[in-house]
């Protein structure tokens, strides 16, 4: 795990910051903690995936953390964030963004040492999640596999990636490449539908004979001599997972 610390007075700081290497210490592991003294110095490096958690003082001079969390939450839905505040005032806004948690000020030991927890299982299970990493703008980046709607050949022998919030990544693969990894990652639901174009067929809403439509109202044409086949592939797939998904259910009760 890696932890952002937002807040605009050290005193808070200095109270969680022995805490989690306390807790660190405890599992025999290493959290690197980076610390903000405001939101806009959060907001000014951060991109997606750039901590495992974020501990933000939801009022602070200048930006709010609820004004925060919402501006990353745009950008990257699937930020855990952690406020701390000495009011109740505020909860209902933290709670709006769907927020991790939300601990009153001073932070007690326990109830930090229970998120911490719970980030650990959370973080154990999505590295069992399948994954596609790629350099993108001269950083790395990892996507869930199940996360990825469409990838598109692009130019200059560029990919286009795009996510189910609507965020496009471009990077110097090839398309083949590519192909390549969702295979050896187990991630059959890939269609190849027009050459240079793999769609995420959990995705498709609909497809007729020269275009695919996908839930987000993306449009992509396909192959048109191939289209009957193309459309017998995503049904017998679609059936097939709701035949699995009929079948998991089963075996839970």
């Amino acid at each position: 795990m890696n932890i952002a610390i937002v807040d605009d007075e050290q005193l808070e700081i200095n109270h969680l910051l022995p805490i989690i290497s306390e807790y660190a210490g405890l599992e025999n592991t290493d959290i690197p903690v980076q610390v903000f003294h405001s939101a806009e110095e959060l907001l000014t490096v951060y991109r997606p995936y750039a901590f495992t958690a974020i501990f933000m003082d939801i009022y602070m001079t200048g930006i709010t953390g609820v004004e925060a969390g919402r501006r990353i939450l745009a950008m990257d839905p699937g930020a855990v964030i952690i406020f701390f505040t000495t009011s109740h005032d505020h909860m209902g806004d933290a709670f709006s963004l769907h927020a991790y948690d939300y601990i009153p000020k001073p932070a007690e030991k326990e109830r930090i040492f229970k998120v911490l927890n719970d980030l650990v299982r959370r973080e154990t299970k999505l590295d069992s999640t399948p994954r596609l990493s790629f350099t993108c703008d001269k950083r790395n980046v990892t996507l869930p596999i199940s996360e990825i709607t469409c990838i598109r050949t692009a130019k200059h022998n560029y990919l286009d990636i795009s996510r189910n919030d609507g965020n496009i990544f471009t990077s110097r693969l090839t398309l083949s490449e590519v192909q390549q990894r969702l295979e050896e990652a187990g991630a059959p639901q890939f269609l190849l539908v027009l050459r240079g174009v793999l769609v995420n067929m959990d995705f498709i809403k609909n497809m007729d004979d020269e275009t695919c439509h996908l839930k987000d109202g993306m449009i992509i044409p396909i192959n048109i001599k191939n289209a009957r086949r193309l459309r017998d592939i995503w049904q017998n797939y679609t059936l097939d997972s709701i035949r699995s998904g009929q079948r998991e259910r089963r075996n839970v009760k």
